[in-house]
């Protein structure tokens, strides 16, 4: 038990807890893994005004920051502070030159508690990579269909599939480098066995996670055991005599298909969507649904067709309106708008005009958009606002997360896991384990955030997916405009006095948990 919970706590400190809760010695590279331009040791992390705290507004801030940045020269900021910037946090590393130190910075609302999850491992500005497995498996290795093939590929066969790794453009020296270690255990599961990844290194999750996405399908359309799930979804979509072989493999754009990792074409015109995920925070889409949808259909599934029917209507309607049409609509029907503020919201995408609509101005203020983006256009910016109020609207009808649940493990989709066994340096392919009909479970909801933002649209809305059950489907909004530069706010003149800081910096103040709280010695 001990060493599950030690696994668990190595896991939360990697990955979910991020930068702000590196162990002193951490090291973060540039370049190469095997040949670094240059390294960084983490030191330490100071918040400003403390842990927890905020300072009382914006230019309370500054004024504090003006003085306080002598003591930390040539900070990097990750981002801009916004007018809602209360407080900050320095990072302290050692390096990259012998008796140098390197300092990073990044503005917040305010300093909470717990910051897990604040600042990622992987946003640590001028491309400085985490040592860390956990952290360079989605980073650094990017072995996801997404990274290793052109955007929305399809492959008449696995061979082919195979040839194309490497080929989607950006493709770096040292994804290459990484390809080429996976390219024997390729070649091993095209010969029809089960493959073993040699001289992987720290790389063997990346190959399990991610290349599995890769792995998966071509297998299944090679004839090995899959696991009952395969089989009972062979002769359920195709019937008893059907087959996987001969099939085609889509890897679809990732924004337009969420919960989907690559659809097997069908001779017969079926398309089956094969998914990995099924975790919470994977986002299906309205195809994966409205395709359930057309199942329960051809099924003759009546009785659950009735139970929901508003709620196919809303679906199916999801699908047919254009992204554009999607928010007016819905808008108009739900009273949110009239048909008058609609056609200038379209006139507006169009012109990128203003206007002093009081319904449009009333909308905008929903979302603190970036204003001085080139990219920036009123209708879209009060577009995103009417999207998310409608998909509010749509998520409060509880039938409404429960028919997209039901219709989402409908759907001709094969949930489907590899798994593995590691020595070092090493990984094993050993089988897979599937799952037909799909069994996912949680709440389903409309998400426009992901889509509609205030310098265009990117698809169609997609549905949030929660695996945990969270039942809170709303929208977040976005963040707060960057009203101010980083050297604005060097350059306040003003200094203060009595600063705080919550490790390391001029006054240490009281640290929140300890090592029998938290059975290790808190992060500073």
């Amino acid at each position: 038990m001990r060493d599950l919970l030690n696994l668990f706590d190595h896991i939360l400190l990697e990955k979910s807890r991020g930068l702000l809760y590196r162990e002193k010695g951490d090291s973060f590279f540039q370049g190469s893994k095997d040949n670094p331009t240059a390294e960084i040791v983490f030191d330490k992390v100071d918040y400003f005004p403390g842990m927890p705290g905020a300072y009382a507004n914006y230019n309370e801030m500054s004024q504090v920051g003006a003085d306080l940045f002598k003591q930390y020269p040539s900070i990097t900021w990750s981002n801009k502070p916004t007018q809602a910037s209360k407080a900050f946090a320095i990072m302290t590393f050692n390096g990259p030159a012998a008796g140098q130190q390197t300092h990073f910075g990044r503005f917040f609302n305010e300093i909470k508690p717990d910051m897990a999850g604040f600042w990622k491992n992987s946003e640590l500005p001028g491309g400085w990579q985490l040592n860390k497995a956990v952290s360079l498996k989605g980073s650094y290795y990017k072995l996801k269909p997404a990274d290793l093939f052109p955007t929305n590929s399809t492959f008449a066969t696995p061979a082919e599939t195979v040839a194309a790794i490497g080929t989607r453009p950006g493709t770096t020296p040292d994804q290459l480098a990484n390809i080429g270690k996976i390219r024997p255990g390729m070649d091993q599961l095209l010969a029809g066995a089960l493959p073993v990844f040699d001289n992987v290194g720290d790389m063997m999750s990346a190959v399990r996670d991610d290349l599995g996405e890769t792995i998966g399908p071509i297998a299944l359309i090679q004839g090995m055991n899959m696991g009952t799930g395969a089989e009972a979804a062979r002769i359920d979509i195709l019937g008893p005599k059907g087959s996987f072989e001969g099939s085609a493999i889509n890897f679809p754009a990732d924004k337009n298909n969420g919960l989907v990792d690559s659809y097997l074409l069908h001779s017969s015109g079926v398309e089956i969507g094969i998914s990995s995920k099924g975790e919470q925070g994977a986002s299906a889409s309205v195809k994966n649904i409205s395709d359930g949808v057309e199942t329960a259909r051809q099924k003759g599934l009546d009785k659950l067709l009735t139970q929901y029917a508003p709620q196919v209507e809303v679906i199916e309607r999801l699908g047919k309106l254009s992204s554009l049409d999607f928010p007016i609509v819905y808008g108009i029907e739900q009273g949110i708008i009239d048909q008058a503020t609609g056609a200038e919201i379209k006139q507006l995408v169009k012109t990128n005009g203003t206007s002093t609509n009081p319904a449009i101005q009333d909308l905008m203020s929903d979302i603190k958009a970036k204003t001085d983006n080139p990219r920036y256009n009123v209708g879209y910016h009060a577009l995103a606002a009417l999207a998310r109020r409608v998909s509010k609207n749509i998520n409060a009808d509880p039938k409404f997360g429960e028919a997209c649940l039901k219709f989402l493990n409908t759907s001709p989709l094969i949930q489907l896991h590899l798994n593995g066994s590691e020595k070092p340096d090493s990984f094993k392919v050993t089988g897979f384990t599937s799952k037909y009909p799909p069994n996912f479970k949680g709440t389903v909801g409309l998400d426009a955030s992901k889509c509609y933002s205030a310098t265009g649209i990117i698809g169609r809305v997609s549905f949030s997916y929660n695996g945990g059950g969270n039942k809170d489907t709303d929208v977040p909004v976005d963040v707060g405009p960057a009203n101010t530069s980083t050297d604005a706010l060097n350059q306040v003149g003003q200094k203060r006095s009595g600063i705080t800081a919550a490790s390391g910096g001029v006054e240490k103040t009281k640290q929140l948990g300890n090592k029998t709280t938290l059975g290790r010695e808190r992060q500073r």
